[in-house]
């Protein structure tokens, strides 16, 4: 196991990513990227949303930074788990080994396998998975670990479910993680869940016994006193990832009000909202500003938002003031 990890966040943007480096040098923290299909991909099935990367061209940017303590990790890797994959499940098989093998070439550590949407094929499709990931990581000579999960966010750890997945996993010797559903929930750019510590005990146990690290998702919008919860019950791994997002556009809104750029940052408001992928989050139907800082990273990208932070870059260092936002936020997080 690589140990250590607590962290595991998401590199939504360059900017974002040069704040983790900033931040994992200036503390000596290790932080595993979190990178979805979505956020990174194989050039072959299209790249992805952060700065239109390949997983190539995003294992250079990061070997570039000459830091260590950066783990790049693959996170929800398998069938239907990118958007717009909705082929065969042979043929998406086929896509996530693709993809996981552009992950090993290219160093990531830990990768994700999730087949929670391959019905009663689940352990047999992530068995294919796993056995395909190892036998690559042979034939290249690179050391890869697993993290496990299968269920929905949101939903309660069913226990049975749970032993029978941590008995399947227990199988590989390089099992890192389990993803473990203790009742948080992200929506819009709130947190909604809630914490189940008797949950949890029974969890620690069953993963224990089968010699696995817990790993929760969905840890956006907690407090310092929230993290420490689930650092006492014995949650060894954390993912957060759109809050990063939300802060970076909620920064850009700011100064753009701040610096009278307003018709800028509402061209590329109308953009986001007009896109609708604010629309995978919505929860109680949320005003347009709310519906705008829950997606407006998915399009950094755009000519819009370059032409805004050209601007608001002759005026101040942006970088400089999201790796202040973000040194904040993870302190106020976690103990340094």
């Amino acid at each position: 196991m690589i140990k250590n990890t607590f962290l595991g966040i998401g590199p939504m943007s360059l900017e974002v990513i040069n704040s983790l480096d900033f931040f994992s040098k200036k503390f000596k923290k290790k932080i595993m990227l979190i990178c979805s299909r979505n956020q990174i991909e194989s050039d072959r099935l299209g790249c992805g949303y952060v700065n239109n990367f390949s997983t190539e061209q995003f294992s250079k940017y990061i070997k570039r930074k000459n830091n260590r303590l950066l783990i790049m990790s693959r996170d929800h890797c398998g069938p239907f788990k990118r958007d717009g994959n909705r082929k065969n499940l042979n043929k998406e098989i086929e896509n996530c080994k693709i993809s996981l093998k552009d992950d090993i070439i290219n160093d990531f550590k830990i990768l994700h396998i999730d087949t929670s949407e391959c019905g009663s094929a689940k352990y047999e499709v992530a068995q294919e998975l796993m056995d395909f990931c190892n036998q690559t990581a042979k034939d290249f000579n690179k050391k890869i670990f697993f993290e496990f999960g299968c269920e929905e966010h949101g939903i309660l750890t069913n226990f049975k479910k749970f032993k029978k997945d941590a008995e399947f996993f227990s199988k590989f010797s390089n099992r890192q993680f389990i993803v473990c559903q203790t009742g948080s929930l992200v929506k819009s750019i709130f947190q909604v869940g809630q914490f189940d510590i008797d949950t949890v005990k029974v969890m620690k146990k069953i993963a224990n016994e089968n010699g696995i690290l817990l790993k929760e998702h969905n840890c956006d919008y907690l407090n310092f006193n929230q993290i420490s919860l689930r650092k006492k019950y014995g949650i060894n791994a954390i993912n957060i990832a759109p809050e990063l997002g939300v802060m970076q556009t909620n920064l850009i809104y700011t100064l753009s009000k701040f610096f009278n750029l307003d018709n800028d940052i509402e061209k590329f408001k109308r953009f986001v909202l007009k896109k609708g992928k604010w629309k995978k989050w919505n929860y109680n139907n949320e005003n347009d500003l709310i519906r705008f800082l829950s997606a407006g990273h998915y399009h950094f990208n755009d000519r819009r938002f370059k032409y805004l932070l050209e601007k608001i870059n002759k005026k101040c260092n942006f970088q400089n003031l999201m790796n202040k936002e973000l040194e904040k936020y993870l302190t106020n997080l976690v103990s340094t």
